[in-house]
Parts: structure tokens; sequence; C-alpha cells
């Protein structure tokens, strides 16, 4: 085999490899294994910042940019759960106390079949153990949002049931707590519960620049 042959296989074996690695690291990211990413990615926090925090559409939103306030951070992203912020409480708040914290949790957790009651009782959980770390900072929650999937009317009409019923459980768990709950479902929803095409983008269940200025609008109020 002549050397021209030999460099040719060792540059295609190189191509594979490189095709396995980045397979493997999407296949992680996939499977929620984020922690190291998540972590690389934090924003330097202080003491003085407004974090908000929780899934995807709370990640989606640039909250510096929306609010034209440097202090408002994003700590929330893609296929993020209760569960999960539990596991990595510690990794995000290292000597900072912030002043305040936006959570909006759950959606995930439907999407990913657990029951209402296990949801509650985990949020219920972050919520006082957030309360216990930062005793000064006070805690706003908000309602899960509605979503909507085209042509799949079953789907629809269950995560309507559900969310609602959660909503009802986070409402709660802010009084018990003595916080606030900022309910934004009523004012992205259909009155069949599904979210308003208005505040659509192409991409269905994902939030277009007109919701995130009604957000943007409730969420003023408190900062």
């Amino acid at each position: 085999m002549n050397k021209k042959n030999l460099l040719n296989i060792s540059l295609a074996l190189n191509v594979v490899f490189a095709c396995v690695c980045l397979y493997q690291s999407f296949l992680l990211l996939k499977s929620g294994e984020t922690a190291l990413v998540v972590a690389n990615s934090l924003p330097a926090l202080n003491d003085n910042d407004a974090l908000f925090m929780g899934e995807a559409r709370m990640g989606d939103c640039e909250w510096s940019m929306l609010l034209s306030d440097a202090t408002c951070k994003t700590l929330a992203f893609n296929g993020n759960t209760i569960k999960g912020e539990l596991e990595r409480l510690d990794q995000l708040f290292q000597g900072v106390s912030p002043r305040k914290l936006f959570l909006m949790y759950g959606e995930q957790e439907l999407l990913d079949g657990c029951g209402v009651g296990e949801i509650s009782e985990r949020y219920d959980e972050l919520v006082s153990r957030l309360k216990e770390r930062f005793p000064a900072t006070e805690c706003v929650l908000i309602s899960v949002l509605p979503v909507w999937k085209e042509t799949d009317n079953e789907f629809n009409l269950k995560m309507s049931s559900e969310i609602k019923n959660l909503n009802i459980f986070i409402k709660s768990i802010a009084s018990r707590h003595n916080y606030p709950f900022v309910d934004l479902y009523g004012d992205l929803s259909t009155s069949e519960g599904n979210l308003d095409p208005r505040y659509m983008t192409a991409f269905g269940s994902q939030l277009n620049y007109t919701a995130y200025v009604i957000i943007k609008e409730r969420l003023n109020n408190f900062l």
C-alpha cells in the first residue's frame, strides 16, 4: 500500500472519529446530561441580579435585552426540569444572594409524562430550598404557559387540562411561601386553553416577540 492510500485512509478514519464524537455529544445533550455545558455557559452572577430560572420558553428570551437591564440574567434552558434544578442547585449559586428570582417550571416534566402531584411536590421542595438559602430574596412564581400542537387535538386537550391543574398547585405554593404568583396562562391562551396563534412562531409552541412583550409588561411590576 503506497503512502497516498495510507494518507487517504488516515483522513477517512479521522472524519469518522470526529463524526462519532459529535454524535455522542448530541446524545448527551438530548438525554439531559448537560450539567457541564450549563455550568460552562452560566453568566457571571452578582448579589444585585434578578435571575430568570426555568425551562425552554423562559430560556428562549434574553431578559437583559428585553428589560434593558444588565442585572436581569437568564438561567433557563431547553430540557431543564425541577428535578434537574434540585440536583445542581449548589452549582448555580456560589457566594451569591440574588435580589430576585423568577421561576417558570412544570411544562417539561408534563411533557416527560410526570404527574401533576409529583411535579407539585418537586416544585414545593425547590421553592423551600431557595427560601431557606436566600431568605431575603423574593421568588416570583410564574404559571406554566399554554401549548399547542398542530393536528393533535388529543395532546392539546390533555396538556391544557394538566397545565390548568398544575397552575392551581403553583399558585398555592406561592401563597404558602408568601411569594407572588403571576398567571400568564390566561394572557396567552385561547378560549379552548391552547396557545393563541397570535403569540406563537412558525414552530408552534415557541413564543414570538409579541408574547414576550406581554410577559415583560406583567413582570415589570416586580422589578
